[in-house]
């Protein structure tokens, strides 16, 4: 079965296929809703809570989408206000205990340039461990899910200049800190 759009699965909610509905609905943007959670969470365990609270959420609400925004950002914004509510009531999160999901490194190439690019991977995820939560999710919606600055802004509920300062200020405490990382280990020779 071919993907459905999402106003076609708002047409199947609101003819009473709510079941058929919420199905695409998890099949679809599930893996999205998980990985902003996670981002956000920094633990497995509370990001697969909060996306499961976040689709209850979901689908109580879904009959009282009034398609102002995309279906998805209106999701995003759910999950993304779940897991702040979660952050509230919780204790600080151990930083060592996140695993970002990102692309493994490429089997291509010299053992040593595969070594380096995993390598440069877990710099890369530690980094983003230790961004507040709002620069951690604007950087995660904007490059890991591919989202608009716009779309970015619509799911944070923040002003556009507010998430591209965030997208700044993450770039630059990540380049410096990935600078500083890759630096340790590939200190060019002096002369």
């Amino acid at each position: 079965m071919d993907s459905l759009s999402d106003i076609e699965i708002i047409e199947q909610f609101q003819a009473g296929n709510y079941g058929e509905a919420f199905r695409n609905l998890v099949e679809i943007h599930g893996k999205t809703v998980y990985n902003i959670a996670l981002f956000t969470l920094n633990d497995e365990v509370l990001a697969e809570d909060a996306t499961q609270d976040a689709f209850i959420k979901i689908y109580r609400n879904l009959g009282k989408f009034k398609g102002q925004a995309k279906l998805s950002t209106w999701m995003y914004r759910i999950v993304k206000n779940v897991c702040y509510d979660y952050l509230k009531k919780r204790r600080p999160i151990a930083l060592a205990d996140m695993e970002i999901e990102m692309d493994p490194a490429s089997d291509e190439g010299s053992p040593e340039e595969v070594a380096m690019s995993s390598w440069q991977h877990e710099e890369l995820r530690n980094a983003i461990q230790q961004l507040p939560a709002k620069q951690r999710i604007a950087i995660t919606l904007y490059y890991f899910q591919d989202k608009s600055y716009e779309e970015t802004a619509a799911i944070m509920g923040q002003p556009l200049n507010t998430v591209k300062s965030y997208l700044h200020r993450a770039k630059a405490t990540l380049a410096k800190s990935l600078d500083f990382a890759l630096g340790e280990v590939y200190e060019p020779a002096t002369v």
